[in-house]
């Protein structure tokens, strides 16, 4: 019995420190093309024209696509989580393929960030915009 009740004590416990995915909107699914990267140590800053062919596909079933250059480098799973990214104001986080660890990700009606360029993180960002399919 002391077992049991130290395992709902544990449980019980840990269940705030998780964190549930968050809804993903409607408008994140499709495909987003690279238009700007920004931020790291160097100071990166760089930007891209149309037609660049790096492009994030985002699909309703939580699986994205990743082509850089017009070619598929990467599939799998993606889910969003609300939360604080290691101090960076960052609303939302971004996680692929399973992983402990997200991204900051921004999302508005025709514009999406993944990462986090400021000087509080020496990440890098990039910016992306909505593509017709």
């Amino acid at each position: 019995m002391k077992k049991v009740v130290l395992l709902v004590l544990i449980a019980v416990c840990c269940l705030p420190a998780c964190k549930k995915s968050t809804p993903i909107s409607p408008g994140l699914f499709g495909k987003w093309e690279l238009r700007s990267k920004y931020g790291g140590l160097a100071g990166l800053d760089s930007t891209y024209k149309a037609g660049n062919g790096n492009i994030y596909q985002f699909n309703s079933d939580s699986t994205y696509s990743h082509y850089v250059n017009k070619k598929l480098t990467t599939t799998g799973a993606f889910h969003i989580k609300a939360g604080d990214f290691h101090g960076v104001n960052a609303e939302f986080e971004i996680y692929f393929d399973n992983t402990t660890y997200g991204e900051p990700f921004a999302l508005g009606d025709t514009r999406m960030t993944i990462g986090a360029g400021a000087p509080l993180y020496d990440g890098i960002a990039a910016d992306y915009e909505k593509i017709k399919n």
